[in-house]
């Protein structure tokens, strides 16, 4: 028993370790890949190969999710959450094949005909990935964070939210410019097979950041106007 629970013990607090740092990895691993001409083909690609197989894991470490479709009751929200989820799932999905059909370093061998088009479906699915991450984080960052104060033992400040709260508004608001001026509207609707870019890679990362940050933000907003509406809705009805 004693040698079960320390087994136990110790996979529980590897857990604990891998979750957030797997997120941490799978977003700057989504930032870098958004910044291809940057990085150049070959290291996007294995940076793709990087990519898939930290998703892999992302997705053995919460393997206990996929039990729970089959159980409970759905409300809106969970039927929501279960959508969003699905759309990462087949976006991801959809980026890593078509990625591997006009690869021309890691995948050169299948030499797949009609490249113009899959790279077209291919930064389709790869900034639909893009943003569906950053909502799929935003519904999961309470957890998140829990998981950050737990391995570094530390609290919010007082003030924090006040703060965060001042500082996430004029960072999304920059996400929306960023949006808008790059363009995004055209490779999400299957209108390009390009992508505009700078010259300036930290200009770049930065706005393609904010782009990421703007979406958890909003999936943050909506998420506490949806627990304020049920617990205002709750107080009514014991009233």
């Amino acid at each position: 028993q004693l040698r079960a629970y320390r087994y136990i013990s110790r996979k529980s607090t590897m857990n604990m370790y891998a979750k957030p740092l797997t997120d941490i990895l799978l977003i700057l691993l989504f930032l870098l890949l958004m910044a291809a001409p940057h990085t150049g083909s070959v290291a996007h690609e294995w940076l793709g190969v990087l990519l898939a197989v930290v998703f892999l894991l992302h997705t053995w470490l919460n393997r206990a999710w996929y039990k729970s479709p089959s159980k409970g009751r759905y409300n809106a929200t969970r039927t929501i959450r279960l959508v969003l989820n699905a759309l990462l799932l087949l976006s991801m999905v959809g980026t890593l094949i078509s990625a591997a059909l006009i690869s021309r370093t890691v995948f050169a061998f299948i030499e797949f005909k009609g490249e113009l088009f899959f790279r077209t479906v291919h930064v389709f699915c790869a900034h639909w990935c893009f943003i569906l991450a950053a909502v799929h984080f935003g519904l999961y960052a309470k957890k998140f964070c829990s998981s950050l104060e737990r391995i570094f033992s530390c609290t919010r400040p007082s003030g924090y939210r006040l703060a965060s709260s001042g500082l996430g508004i004029v960072f999304a608001a920059y996400g929306i410019h960023a949006f808008l001026q790059r363009e995004l509207i055209y490779p999400m609707t299957l209108r390009s097979a390009f992508m505009l870019w700078s010259e300036n890679t930290a200009l770049f990362l930065l706005d393609y950041s904010a782009i990421f940050f703007l979406f958890i933000w909003i999936t943050n907003i909506l998420s506490l106007l949806t627990q304020a509406t049920k617990k205002h809705a709750s107080l009514f009805h014991q009233v």
